[in-house]
Formats: structure tokens, sequence, C-alpha cells
């Protein structure tokens, strides 16, 4: 295959690497389960008092350069996203933790199917021109989302929605495709008045429009928010090239506030600097290729995960921005069961379950074998310009192989959004043992693509009617408990049969100045959320 590097990590030649754990540890995973004594809590000094909010001041952000500001539904980056944020609403918002917020939307409730939703919308909302915020308008904006298909931002919503129709200028009835409270996760996209694109955007958000210059864009405080109106008075977006020239504007004093997915942001932190790491929904994980069948084995996929030292990936290659985690759902989110954390790093007890599987170490060679047979594993990565994940798949190819397995790390040339590069190619067909990348998931916990063979996310041929099935009850599941208890149901399901290894969650950071306050419930990737109680910190 064309564009492809490789180059193996042989096993160092010394003894047992390390004897087999005494203690039996439980359900399969790593911790080591060992009681340690408690610290002496520190004394702490007496925080000074929270100042309250103020009203006023103003605040800069970047934007990207010949952005578009008429049409939120075609927003193409994340700065963008931000922008439209503080002008549009939609009818439910989503949580710092991933649960429903009632926006735009007053109540909602559905038939016992929960597949036709009645939605009743708040009254007195009014849009930045004065007019009233109608069903009509809700249902105008989803016409021209359909309308746009894939090239909306929002077309996975949209695919959710079967029809809607305005019962009253207060209600909406609304049809999904498939039943389930998840279903409802798909009324996040923003409305828009008449459901048209405008020169001068017109919403019902916090903020409005007041200059545009082709290069920055200012936006006041709406007085007429159906909310409290915001402690800041106004935001300016400033044209800027990149995130790299956007935190040299930041030093330079032209920004407060900055955004970034640079790993290494956290130089800027000072007194003048909060540096604030926020999660994303972007997984890294070790995809295992199951036509291997040494790695079909359980056992096999539970002693990889053991044999793996998060930590020191995080630590080393990420400067501490990410969040080890064991199941497709981020740890920050409200169905997120902190029991299924259950692989820590722990290399006696993957040689525990190496050894269940009929692998033992040569006590010369200090390699896996298994009647004569070294174990070796084809490492798939790709060579893009972002460095970083060929860098942990390195770190990650070394503590492999410091367990006594041989790794050959193949990097294949691929750019974002490309479907036939040379590592999109090895994906499909399966030119790799393990492939270690990264996974964007949808807020709604939405992972049949992922676990339904012939899934639009689904790689590594493996199959498990328990996990598909348990993948569909949390979408199907029809109220706020049920989609809860579905969520946990599936996580300890996905720890045990272990069909790929999640690593950790990315973490990006928010760059900004200590003056501004109130900046807590700040996450990918709605970086703006509760920008209404940030305020200037008074210098009186």
């Amino acid at each position: 295959m064309r564009s492809m590097k490789n180059y193996i990590r042989e096993p160092l030649r010394r003894g047992l690497l390390l004897a087999l754990a005494a203690a039996c540890l439980f359900c399969g995973g790593c911790g080591n389960g060992d009681g340690e004594e408690a610290e002496a809590t520190p004394l702490l000094p007496t925080p000074s008092p929270t100042p309250a909010p103020q009203r006023g001041g103003e605040i800069r952000l970047p934007m990207p350069l010949n952005a578009d500001i008429t049409d939120p539904l075609q927003v193409n980056t994340e700065e963008m996203l931000s922008f439209f944020s503080l002008l549009y609403e939609s009818l439910i918002t989503i949580g710092p933790d991933g649960r429903l917020v009632a926006e735009l939307a007053e109540s909602w409730s559905g038939d016992e199917s929960a597949r036709v939703w009645t939605v009743t919308l708040r009254s007195g909302v009014k849009w930045h021109s004065g007019a009233d915020l109608s069903a009509y308008d809700v249902t105008a904006t989803f016409t021209r989302l359909k309308d746009l298909g894939a090239s909306s931002y929002y077309a996975y919503e949209a695919d959710k929605i079967e029809s809607m129709r305005a019962l009253d200028p207060l209600t909406l009835e609304i049809t999904m495709k498939e039943g389930g409270y998840a279903s409802l996760y798909a009324l996040t996209f923003p409305i828009m008045e008449g459901g048209q694109p405008a020169a001068t955007p017109v919403g019902t958000g916090p903020f409005m429009l007041e200059s545009w210059s082709g290069e920055q864009a200012r936006l006041v405080a709406n007085e007429a928010w159906w909310k409290q109106r915001p402690y800041l008075d106004a935001i300016t977006f400033l044209e800027r090239d990149s995130n790299d020239t956007a935190l040299a504007s930041y030093r330079a004093g032209q920004l407060d506030m900055v955004p970034s997915s640079n790993t290494s942001v956290g130089s800027y932190r000072d007194d003048n600097t909060i540096v604030l790491d926020i999660m994303t929904q972007t997984a890294e994980l070790l995809l295992i290729n199951n036509t291997n069948a040494n790695l079909r084995d359980i056992n096999v996929r539970k002693a990889l995960a053991c044999a793996l030292d998060r930590g020191q990936i995080i630590s080393n290659i990420y400067m501490n921005r990410a969040q080890p985690c064991d199941v497709p759902i981020p740890p920050d989110s409200w169905v997120y069961d902190s029991a299924s954390k259950v692989y820590d790093y722990n290399q006696a007890r993957a040689l525990e379950l190496f050894a269940a599987a009929g692998w033992e170490q040569d006590p010369e060679t200090g390699e896996l074998e298994k009647d004569g047979r070294a174990l070796s594993i084809r490492l798939l990565v790709n060579d893009s310009s972002d460095t970083t994940r060929r860098e942990a798949a390195g770190l990650v190819a070394d503590q492999l192989t410091d367990l006594g397995i041989t790794v050959e790390v193949i990097t294949a040339a691929h750019t974002l959004g490309e479907t036939d590069s040379d590592y999109m190619q090895a994906l499909q067909t399966g030119a790799y043992d393990l492939c270690l990348l990264g996974i964007n998931l949808g807020r709604d916990c939405d992972l049949t693509s992922v676990m339904e063979p012939g899934g639009a996310a689904h790689y590594g041929n493996y199959s498990s009617p328990e996990l598909t099935s348990l993948a569909q009850d949390v979408v199907s599941a029809k109220n706020e408990t049920g989609y809860r208890q579905a969520a946990i149901a599936f996580q300890k399901a996905f720890v045990e049969n272990l069909p790929f290894i999640v690593l950790y969650f990315r973490l990006n950071s928010v760059v900004y100045s200590s003056e501004i306050q109130g900046v807590t419930q700040v996450r990918e990737p709605d970086i703006m959320y509760g920008v209404d109680q940030w305020y200037i910190l008074s210098q009186d």
C-alpha cells in the first residue's frame, strides 16, 4: 500500500518481566484493590469571598477569516458555532453533563411509543426584530434544514426527525423516525426567524448583532431576552487566520478568550490568565481486528487493556489534556457509570490474563509465546499533520513491547474527510491488528452505528448480539430514567465484552483573562454555555 511506513518494536531479551499477581482481581479488570493509608488532609487558607457579579464590560474572541454570519445551519468551524450560539437558540439545549434542558421549548410530552412528541413553546419570546417567536418559525427552520441535507452541520439531527407541524402558534407536533427519549437530542438545532438566513442575523439569543465590518462582529446584550439580561454588555469577534494566531493575539492583549485544542496551552497559565481544560466528545481508542484469532480471545483483549499505562500517555503526549475512560461515554456525562472504570494499568494482571489465554513469557527472550509462536501485532495509525496520535501510538508500542509483544507500527496517509486514503483503505480491508484512532461521539449516546455490524462507524469485524441489543435499548428507552438505566447496562456489558479498548477522552482548553468570572459550565462543543452568567471582575 502506498505512502505507508513501518517500524518494529522488538521485546527486550530478559527473564520474566513481573511476577504474576498473588491476589485474584475481580471482574477481569486490572485494579489492584490494595488498601492505601489515608493521607492527612492539609489545612487550606480561608477563601476570599466571591465578588458579586456586576453588569458591564466587553470581551473579545477570535473568528475565522471570511466568516459567513448569515446562516447558523451551515456553520463549519467551532468559532462560528460559538458565535451563532449567542444569537440563536434551539427548542432544547444540552447541559454540560449531557442532560436535556428546556430552551425555547417550555415543555414536551411523548405518546406511549415516545415517537410522537407534543412540544409547547415559551410565550413572550421575542426575535431581535421585535416580532414574536412562533411554532411556524420552527417548522420553517426544519423544512430548510431538511432541504440542506448533508451540507448542514445539523444533518445528523435532521435525519432523526420524520415530520413536524404547528398545531397553533405555540404548539408543535413532532414525529421522530424512531421512538425513544434519545430522539429529543435532535431538537438542538438553532431556530431562525421564518427559517431563512439574513444578511443581519436575527435570533432570540442573549446577544444581538450591532455591527459587522467583514473583519469583526460586535454583539451587544439583548435587553429583551426572555431570561435575565447577560452581565456582559458586549462580545466582539475578531478575524484571525488560525488558532496559533489567535493565541498570539491573546498574548499581545488583543483578545480576551481563546478556545484551543493545542496541548501546550498550559504554558499560558499565570496570575492573569486562566487555562480551563474542558471535556470533549472525542474518544481515543484502540480498535481491535477480530479477524485475528489471537485477539478474539477475551482474555487477550483484557490483557491488552491492563498493559496500557494511560497515565503515562496522557502525561507525556497530551500534556494532561485527556481523561482516562473504559467506555465510549464521556466521564462527565450524567449517564456515565463510574463502576465501568475497571482497566487500570497493571502489568502483573496483564500477564495473568495472557497466561489464561495460553501466552507465557519465554524465560530467556521475554517474548510472549504460545505453542512456540511469538505474539506479534500490527498497530495502525494515521499519518496526518497532527503528530499527537502518532506519538501516542509509539508509546503504546513501547508499553506492549515491554510486556513481550512484537509491535509493528504502520503509519498511513490520511486527511480529515478523506474516504479513500491509504489509512481508510487499511481500516476497511483489515490490514491491521490494532488501530489507534479518535471518534467523535454524539451527545445522545446513540452507539448503534458503532456496535451494529454494517453500521457507518463499525470497524474491527466484532459482532455481539448482546451489545447491539443494549445499544438499541439506549436509543429506544421511553423516558429519562429508562434512558440512564439502559446506558448503565450497556457500559457494564461493554467492559465485560471489550469489543475495542477505550483509552481516554480528549480535553480541549479555554485560555482567558482572569478578569472574566463565572466561566463554570464550559464544555465542548458549546463553549459559550452559561455566557449570561459571565462577568468582568471589578477593579475598584
